[in-house]
C-alpha cells in the first residue's frame, strides 16, 4: 500500500523535472502546471503527505481541452483519496479514504472501473514514499528510486538542468500510477482527485510490507499509461507490476505525525547514532542503580546508619552538655550578683 510520501519540491521544480519527449513530434517539452484545486486546497510542498491532502500528477492534456492531443502532458494538482463522480454532498461528509486501489480488482469495483474506463489514468509524483515495517511497531523507511534530492547544495531548490543531463529515458522522480475521477457536484469548481494503484510487494519491498505501489519506470511506460487515446485499458493493465529497482534506509519516526512537515523526515536515520544516545541514556540509569551485591549493600548500608545515629547521638549529648554548662556558669554570675 501507499500511505504516505513526500514531495518537498516547488511545482516549478517539477514541472522541469518532468521533461519528455513527446511520442508524436519527438520534440522535448516542459509540460505546463495548472492548478485544478485553487478554491479547495492548492498544492504545498511537504515531506509528509498524507491522504486527502493536495499532490501532484501527471495527466493527459486531453482531458483538459479536447483539441489537445492524448499523448501531450499537464503537471496538475489534484486531491490525493479518490471522492466518487456521483458522490453528493458535502466534501467533510465522504468517509472513506480511498487513496489506494488494488491492481487486482481495479477493473471490478465500480469505484475504480469506471475512471479506468475511462481513461481516468494519472502519474502521481514524488520523491518517494514512507513505509512501516510489518510487525515492528514505528519503524518507517523511506522508499525511493531514483537518487533523493537531499545531497543537492541548495535543496530543495536543486539544479533541475544538471539533472537532466544524467537521467537518460528515467523520470528522475518516483512514478506512481494512479486512476482519477471528476466530481462535480459541489459548489466550488470540479474537484479532481485520485488513488494510487497498488500491487504485491516485490522482494527487495517484501521485508518492509506486502504492498507497495505500481511503479513506472521509464518514460515509455509513462507514455503508455498516460495516453488513453493510444493505449486501451487490456493494454496498460500489465504495466501494473511489483518493481524491484528501488533502494530504502530507515528514517525518523517522527514521521509518524502529520504534523511534523520537515525536510528531516527524508534524512537516512543516523544509526550507530541513535544506539549511542540509548547508551549513553542507559548508562545515566545505571548510575541510579546500586551495582554491589544486594547482601553487601545493605550491610554497609546498616554500618552506615548505626555510624550516623552513634554520631547523631554524640553530637547531640555534647549539645546538651554545653547547654548545661553554659546555663550553670550563667547561673552562678547571676547569684555572685
Amino acid at each position: 500500500m501507499c500511505g504516505r510520501f513526500a514531495c518537498g519540491l516547488a511545482p516549478d521544480v517539477v514541472r522541469r523535472l518532468s521533461t519528455y519527449m513527446h511520442s508524436q513530434t519527438h520534440e522535448t517539452i516542459v509540460p505546463p502546471f495548472i492548478d485544478l484545486m485553487p478554491s479547495t486546497r492548492s498544492f504545498r510542498s511537504s515531506w509528509n503527505i498524507s491522504p486527502t491532502s493536495t499532490c501532484l500528477c501527471l495527466i493527459s492534456a486531453k482531458h483538459l481541452d479536447e483539441t489537445e492531443d492524448s499523448s501531450t502532458r499537464v503537471l496538475c494538482s489534484m486531491r490525493w483519496s479518490l471522492v466518487p463522480h456521483y458522490f453528493k454532498g458535502n466534501l467533510s461528509d465522504f468517509k472513506p479514504v480511498l487513496n489506494n486501489c488494488r491492481s487486482e480488482t481495479i477493473n471490478e469495483k465500480p469505484t475504480f472501473k469506471r475512471p479506468l474506463s475511462n481513461g481516468y489514468r494519472c502519474v502521481v509524483l514524488a520523491e518517494g514514499f514512507f513505509e512501516w515495517k510489518k510487525n515492528v511497531s514505528k519503524v518507517p523507511y523511506f522508499i525511493y528510486q531514483s537518487e533523493p534530492f537531499l545531497k543537492e547544495k541548495h535543496y530543495p531548490n536543486i539544479n533541475v538542468d544538471k539533472i537532466l543531463e544524467n537521467t537518460n529515458e528515467k523520470l528522475p522522480l518516483l512514478a506512481m500510477a494512479a486512476l482519477f475521477d471528476i466530481n462535480e457536484n459541489f459548489d466550488t469548481d470540479p474537484l479532481y482527485s485520485c488513488a494510487i494503484c497498488t500491487v504485491d510487494a516485490s522482494e527487495s519491498m517484501r521485508d518492509v510490507h506486502v504492498r507497495m505501489p505500481a511503479i513506472l519506470s521509464s518514460q515509455q511506460e509513462i507514455d503508455e499509461w498516460l495516453d488513453f487515446g493510444r493505449y486501451k485499458t487490456e493494454e496498460i493493465l500489465p504495466l501494473l507490476v511489483p518493481h524491484d529497482d528501488i533502494q530504502m534506509y530507515r528514517v525518523t519516526s517522527n514521521v509518524g505525525s502529520t504534523k511534523v512537515n520537515d525536510m528531516n523526515n527524508i534524512r537516512p536515520m543516523n544509526i550507530d547514532k541513535e544506539n549511542k544516545t540509548i547508551s549513553s541514556n542507559q548508562n545515566t540509569l545505571d548510575s541510579f542503580v546500586i551495582k554491589k551485591a544486594p547482601k553487601k549493600y545493605f550491610e554497609d548500608r546498616v554500618l552506615k546508619d548505626e555510624t550516623n545515629k552513634n554520631l547523631s547521638r554524640k553530637r547531640t549529648q555534647n549539645a546538651i552538655d554545653d547547654y548545661m554548662f553554659k546555663e550553670s556558669k550563667s547561673s552562678s554570675k547571676r547569684l555572685k550578683k
